[in-house]
């Protein structure tokens, strides 16, 4: 069910962009209501989230898997419930947020290495969490705080930088500034990952932008 819809955005027309996002996320509440917000904003914009129910298993391979299901016919999976076009962009949101067998690591890696031989199928990565990329809505760098490797510790600075906390009902508008704060602020590590306080999501908001940007700049500027 969508978000009812955001008062800065007029309905649009439908257009002649037919090209579809679609976004696979770890998270079954915040990231999904994250990108909801984008996915109802423009009726020319087929922007398809998928929503994970308690069953599926949303751990970097299982989320793969679900992501092949869903889009590659084959002659086990002759009708999958999606059809990938030619100019369609496939994303799969992951967090690092290691456990402590370090189960997590050799999957995202083999995600990493699954997008990297297909076209247009791509993989970002915060590290931690998503609520880094979330953090860059509201500040314009981090200051390093004690235990930053830990998600629990980010969740509550993300409070303090919003008041009553990140609201996905109008905050998502600030993406244009996230993005550019978190491309600057982005460091890889020697291991290939991004380094603790950086996100890959700066790539996904840049095609969410190509998309949206206009609408998305008009309603920040009705903002007071």
């Amino acid at each position: 069910m969508l978000l009812s819809r955001n008062r800065l955005f007029g309905r649009r027309e439908p257009s002649k962009e037919a090209k579809i996002i679609y976004i696979f996320c770890e998270g079954r509440d915040r990231e999904y209501w994250y990108f909801q917000y984008f996915r109802e904003m423009d009726s020319r914009i087929h922007l398809e989230v998928y929503p994970l129910d308690s069953h599926e298993n949303n751990s970097p391979l299982g989320l793969l898997q679900i992501a092949e299901r869903d889009l590659i016919a084959s002659e086990e999976n002759p009708s999958p419930k999606f059809s990938l076009q030619e100019e369609d962009e496939v994303w799969i949101v992951l967090d690092t947020d290691p456990d402590e067998e370090n189960t997590r690591r050799p999957q995202i890696e083999t995600v990493k290495a699954a997008v990297a031989g297909r076209e247009r199928w791509n993989m970002v990565e915060s590290n931690p969490c998503f609520e880094v990329w979330l953090y860059y809505h509201g500040r314009e760098e981090v200051e390093p705080f004690e235990d930053m490797e830990q998600s629990k510790n980010w969740k509550t600075l993300l409070n303090e930088v919003f008041k009553g906390g990140f609201d996905h009902r109008k905050h998502p508008v600030f993406i244009e500034d996230a993005k550019r704060r978190a491309e600057a602020k982005f460091e890889l590590g020697e291991d290939g990952r991004p380094k603790v306080g950086s996100t890959q999501m700066h790539r996904l908001a840049k095609s969410i932008l190509h998309l949206l940007g206009d609408i998305i700049r008009e309603g920040r500027a009705k903002l007071p």
